[in-house]
Formats: structure tokens, sequence, C-alpha cells
């Protein structure tokens, strides 16, 4: 088992901690490939070391992009926000580019101990 640490924004955290989220989206990419069912993933909120949330990976679903994933995954387990609000989110973040053309990596995960 393996411990990942991810930084996550405010509204992810509380997403997270409220359990309306069970599922993070991230780029396929060198550190996410490694990522394996049981490892741990510790969230970190940006600007703010002190809150923090502990998962474990209990599942791993790879799609060529995120018009794809959105097919197979309730939106609403990603984010409380619409399929097109999500999008322009993740444009503004990632730039639309990276967006169309990278692997896509769902991580399903579930809370363990504590939320800071």
């Amino acid at each position: 088992m393996d411990e990942f640490n991810y930084r996550i924004t405010e509204q992810i955290y509380e997403w997270i901690k409220s359990g309306s989220k069970n599922i993070e989206i991230r780029f396929y990419n060198k550190k996410s490939s490694k990522i394996k069912i049981n490892d741990i993933i510790n969230f970190k909120v940006l600007d703010n070391d002190e809150k923090s949330i502990k998962v474990k990976v209990i599942g791993l679903l790879i799609y060529q992009d995120i018009e794809s994933l959105l097919k197979d995954v309730n939106l609403n387990k990603i984010a409380e926000v619409n399929k097109d609000t999500l999008i322009d989110m993740l444009y503004n973040i990632f730039g639309e580019e990276k967006v169309k053309t990278h692997n896509i990596i769902g991580i399903k995960f579930e809370l363990v101990g504590d939320c800071k």
C-alpha cells in the first residue's frame, strides 16, 4: 500500500468531507498511473495545510478524455456542479488543450479517519 499527496481547493475539501464527492479526477500521468486499489491519498487544501482529508482508493477509472468519463460516471460524485461548469473549471485550471488531449483517471475513494 502506497500513499499519495494531492492538493485540492477548499470547495472540493467540503464536498469530500460531506460525503457528496467520492471520485477525484486527475490527468493520467506518471504520478497518477502508480495509484492502486487500497492505496491512501492525503488531500490537503491549497494554502491551508491545517485542512486535510485522508481517503482509501477503492476503484480506478481510466478514460481517453473527460467526455468519455462523464458518460459512465455520475457527475454528482465528482462535483456539485453541472457538466459544463465542471469542464470550464478544468479548462481554467489546466488549459483547454491539455484537458482535450490527455487521458483522465477517475479515482473512486472512501474516507478513512477523521477530517482535519
